[in-house]
């Protein structure tokens, strides 16, 4: 292997913190990279403007530049990487140890990082290993927490990376407490492509399974590919695996470009996720295929126990079409002609039940109507101007609060924030999301989000990340129109990861966070050990009839979901 080492400049160290190791000290060896352009400003993912910083004219930082730039994908660190630290500090308590790094460094440290224990647990127990107070620890790790800062020369890579496209990545050792905390402190998030903390994968560094998950999931050609870390196991790991490195401190780095050759090793997980895959897709296929409409059933609480048929209603086929679960296409034929033949009284207007068992008198809905339709418009079934009449229909339906309703009849004058963002998504997915009208009803949504109103779920749809699913493909699939929506939905995922143990509820919080850059892996593992030996996954309640408090649901739309999140986390996936 090949390596350079040269100075870059960094924030100075404060007084208190001992953070830089003995063999980190500045080199005279310069690299013979050549000097690159850097603009005035750059423009980041949102089109705001990025000002040029200090860090940004150093020529060392111009080294460190023309060396990453060199790769397609460059995988970061967090700690002592882009973000600086304080590491000791003096308490009250002179007893036991003060430097946070001989608690992070303990093997107890490791579990937590995996998500196998709590925050809690883990002090607890390094509180009788270390022989100081827990309060004393707990101190400490606080002190640390305050006094996390973002590494400006690093912080103006990522800038100048993203505006050249590169694929940015985040792998980091990181707790769930610790990791909610960074992501609502920091802003730089909006550089990654794609975000793999260990408590979330269960893997950790310097662990080769960690680097064989983040090369197979993010589809990581090895030999375009770079490493910047501060921990030298961790990249004498990544350098067996074929990625090259740059060992990073605060004063200077060291670049190892790895040798060719190395074998391509896929994950064993993979193997078996493509077991479990077939499994399911075999099940729902053959229940898709007998009951196209599918069967739901009807209960009293969440898990649908001791649950009636209800094959009334059209709605859990609607949605159904709506995952990305691979269904082959005489299936969603079949399903889709079903569809159709229930557009009651109404052309392109559709209710909850089936047109046999249409209660007298009642009405359309505009949650059935947007999920039909925006599944028809999107699989070109039909034109987006075959719909624009009843969209300003949609458009008008709007309460004295100017927001969008929930039903094509104003003497039920209902609202539900989920059924809001459906029909946004189908207005913007035929272009009509500008329009004025709905700025009262995207800001319903919004304090919906952000004042934590949807926790308590919403009028038909009782669990919390029923919505921020719906919300995220919204905010996925128009970006630019939604984007203050972008960080508080993803904190509040964050905060949601391994929170409820429903199958379709984790389904739901992997697909969400995995579209957003995010890899949950802790839930996707617990719905992989939910299902069945048929393949297919349990019964779930989706929605909920708000007068009876009952719940419908069925095993095709927990499967169904399952399903994608399959396809999201699996490599290599081959569609039918």
């Amino acid at each position: 292997m090949s390596s350079s080492r040269v100075d870059i400049g960094a924030q100075a160290p404060s007084s208190s913190s001992k953070s830089l190791r003995s063999n980190d000290t500045a080199s005279d060896i310069r690299s013979e990279a050549s000097q690159v352009d850097i603009p005035q400003s750059v423009e980041n993912a949102t089109g705001a403007m990025v000002e040029r910083s200090e860090a940004a004219t150093d020529p060392r930082f111009r080294e460190l530049l023309s060396v990453l730039e060199t790769y397609e994908t460059i995988i970061f660190d967090l700690g002592d990487v882009v973000i600086d630290w304080d590491s000791i500090h003096t308490t009250s308590v002179p007893e036991g140890v003060s430097d946070v790094r001989k608690l992070v460094s303990h093997p107890i440290w490791r579990d937590l990082e995996q998500g196998f224990i709590s925050k809690d647990i883990a002090l607890t127990l390094l509180s009788s290993e270390l022989q100081t107070p827990y309060d004393k620890l707990k101190e400490i790790l606080d002190l640390s927490v305050t006094s996390l800062r973002v590494n400006q020369t690093v912080l103006a890579l990522l800038q100048v990376l993203h505006q050249k496209n590169k694929k940015i990545l985040c792998l980091s050792n990181v707790d769930m407490e610790s990791f909610e905390l960074l992501y609502k402190r920091f802003d730089f998030w909006k550089y990654f492509d794609g975000i793999y903390i260990s408590a979330f994968l269960q893997y950790r560094k310097p662990n080769s399974d960690i680097f064989e998950y983040i090369i197979s999931d993010s589809s990581v050609n090895v030999e375009s590919a770079v490493l910047v870390d501060d921990n030298s196991a961790n990249l004498e790991q990544a350098r067996k695996l074929g990625l090259s490195t740059v060992k990073y401190s605060r004063r200077s780095f060291t670049h190892q470009a790895a040798k060719g050759g190395v074998p391509k090793k896929q994950n064993p997980f993979t193997f078996a996720c493509e077991n479990r895959k077939e499994l399911g897709r075999s099940y729902l296929n053959k229940r898709l295929r007998k009951f196209p409409l599918c069967r739901s059933f009807v209960g009293d609480d969440v898990e649908l126990i001791a649950s009636a048929d209800f094959s009334k209603e059209i709605f859990s086929t609607a949605v159904i079409l709506h995952s990305l679960s691979s269904l082959p296409d005489d299936v969603i034929k079949a399903m889709s002609r079903e569809i159709l033949r229930h557009d009651g009284k109404n052309k392109l207007r559709w209710c909850f039940y089936r047109n046999e068992v249409r209660p007298l008198d009642f009405p359309d809905d505009l949650d059935t109507t947007s999920m039909i339709l925006s599944f028809l418009v999107g699989n070109n079934k039909i034109k987006s101007d075959d719909a624009l009449t009843l969209a300003e229909d949609m458009i008008d339906n709007r309460n004295e609060d100017g927001i969008i309703q929930v039903y094509f009849d104003d003497t039920r004058p209902r609202v539900d924030a989920i059924v809001a963002t459906n029909v946004l998504y189908f207005l913007n997915q035929i272009g009509l999301g500008c329009r004025n009208e709905l700025g009262e009803t995207e800001d319903f949504i919004f304090d919906f989000l952000t004042r934590d109103i949807f926790l308590g779920g919403t009028r038909y749809y009782p669990a919390p990340d029923v919505f921020l699913f719906f919300l995220s493909r919204l905010i996925v699939d128009f970006p630019e129109r939604f984007n203050r929506f972008l960080r508080p939905l993803t904190e509040r995922l964050i905060s949601r990861v391994d929170l409820t143990p429903f199958a379709l509820e984790r389904a739901l919080r992997v697909i969400a966070m995995k579209n957003l850059g995010i890899v949950n892996r802790i839930d996707f593992l617990k719905l992989l050990d939910s299902q069945l030996e048929d393949g297919g996954w349990p019964m779930y309640g989706l929605f909920i009839a708000p007068t009876s408090n009952t719940y419908f649901g069925s095993r095709e739309l927990c499967s169904s979901f399952a399903l994608e999140a399959m396809n999201l986390m699996s490599w290599n996936d081959k569609r039918d």
